[in-house]
């Protein structure tokens, strides 16, 4: 089942550089709860993605997730914890691209047959400030 926690974070990866909403809300619970690196907490799918997903993701590109580390828990597992490091590019005031770094940690739930993202963190290394606008946040 390890295997389908990283297939699930590897689709959501592709999602986020596609900016393909539609197709990253059914790897969430509707109930989802976050954290971002724009949205300070957000409760619900529709929030996360009005809140964070729509103003982060137009703002980047090439983000992957770097050696996931990936925790079961129960057994047989009904969710799974995740903790990686991601890196991605930024886009500069004046159009240019920096290197963004930072930190997941989410989890994920087994509801029937699928994987469902019931909690999510990402948060940016200290020191690398965004550059986008989230003054509307």
């Amino acid at each position: 089942m390890n295997d389908k926690a990283l297939e699930w974070l590897q689709q959501w990866e592709k999602l986020i550089n596609a900016n393909d909403y539609e197709n990253a809300r059914p790897l969430f619970s509707p109930d989802v709860v976050s954290f971002g690196t724009v949205a300070g907490f957000v409760s619900g799918l529709s929030e996360l993605e009005t809140r964070q997903w729509r103003k982060v993701w137009p703002t980047i590109k090439e983000f992957k997730f770097a050696d996931p580390i990936i925790l079961p828990t129960g057994e047989p597992a009904h969710s799974f914890v995740i903790i990686s490091r991601w890196h991605s590019k930024g886009r500069e005031a004046d159009g240019g691209w920096y290197d963004r770094k930072g930190r997941a940690t989410l989890v994920l739930r087994v509801e029937g047959r699928l994987l469902r993202c019931c909690h999510s963190h990402l948060s940016m290394e200290p020191g690398i400030p965004p550059l986008y606008n989230s003054s509307s946040s």
